[in-house]
């Protein structure tokens, strides 16, 4: 796997600096000139799904949510296994090429999660806690195409309903602080009551934000860096995917359920050639929510933006699946996908 480097030594990360993040985020939403950003090419057949991350914030202060300092490895030929996911769970591993223009110009690879391998040329790192791949100093996505390998992930409701609760290991990501005002929790008892386990309630808030709560999505409103800045967007109810993603990943968190702050793009248009296309204004925040044997595992609280898991929405019908229509591939080492994409794999640039 090679040598570890810090942060902010040779070959490490850098410190993520989330306010610069927040502020490109908003900024990017309220453009009048919508560029596309990045261009893809998948074999995935749930294009209308696909997430790309950049960064995931797991530290909150009261005021704004941060990524935790982090060390940085080499990046392996395969990526170590995302944290918490059990055998038990259907996946299928899909591939992906993305290009970036040449005005974008960012220092993480925009992927999906959970990636399981990366390629691409220059000196890029692997930030194991956020499953994140990270540029060296002089590395940037601008005018560059990368490959990228991913799991789609595909738990039923009966098994996020049946996860046992999180470990010791994972306290930090429940943890709150004092100055947050007592309404946030209180508001999240009241969103869920009822609820009979932690899916339940984390489907409860997603469907309070997303319907029921009569939210309003609206990019001009101030992101806000006091610790009342979620108890205003609590009482106004307008605000766009930062407010939603860090109040919904607070309100978790005073239920017990690890959270964190996923930042990059909602799902781009499909264009007629297969290709999709994203663009600033898919730039997007969402939550994180962990569930013990299936991981850290995608919510979408804002209204009119992005998807809802399957995972999340009612069951049309008795009996329906909560997965996709596709097989799945069975978790076996006869059926886990090469480390590189056979030759017939489609995935070129366009």
């Amino acid at each position: 796997m090679g040598g570890a480097g810090s942060g902010d030594g040779p070959g490490g990360s850098g410190p993520v600096d989330s306010v610069d993040l927040l502020v490109e985020l908003r900024d990017n939403l309220n453009e009048t000139d919508d560029r596309t950003a990045l261009t893809v090419r998948t074999t995935s057949r749930r294009t209308d799904d696909l997430y790309l991350r950049i960064v995931s914030l797991d530290e909150f202060d009261g005021k704004t949510w941060e990524a935790s300092p982090r060390r940085t490895v080499d990046l392996p030929d395969r990526f170590p296994s995302p944290p918490g996911l059990g055998l038990q769970v259907d996946r299928r591993e899909v591939t992906s090429r993305i290009s970036a223009a040449d005005w974008y110009r960012q220092r993480h690879l925009p992927m999906p999660y959970p990636a399981t391998w990366a390629d691409a040329v220059g000196d890029w790192r692997l930030d194991p806690v956020g499953m994140t791949v990270i540029g060296g100093r002089d590395d940037t996505t601008a005018n560059r195409s990368w490959q990228v390998a991913s799991l789609e992930v595909l738990p039923t409701r009966e098994q996020l309903a049946a996860a046992p609760a999180p470990g010791p290991e994972l306290r930090n990501l429940t943890e709150l602080p004092a100055s947050l005002p007592e309404e946030v929790g209180e508001r999240a008892r009241e969103v869920t009551k009822g609820s009979d386990n932690a899916y339940e309630q984390a489907v409860a808030l997603q469907e309070w934000f997303s319907r029921t709560g009569n939210f309003s999505y609206d990019t001009q409103v101030e992101v806000g860096e006091d610790s009342r800045a979620i108890s205003r967007f609590l009482r106004d109810r307008r605000g766009f995917c930062i407010h939603f993603s860090f109040a919904m990943a607070s309100m978790a968190r005073s239920l017990g359920i690890p959270a964190r702050v996923a930042i990059g793009f909602a799902p781009g248009s499909e264009q007629g050639d297969g290709s999709v296309e994203v663009t600033l204004r898919d730039a997007h925040a969402w939550p994180e929510l962990y569930f013990e044997g299936v991981g850290w595992t995608r919510f979408e609280p804002t209204p009119t933006r992005g998807t809802q898991p399957e995972y999340t929405r009612p069951e049309t019908a008795p009996g329906a699946s909560a997965r996709p229509s596709e097989p799945a591939v069975e978790d076996t080492a006869s059926a886990e996908p090469s480390a590189r994409p056979s030759a017939s794999v489609s995935c070129t640039a366009e």
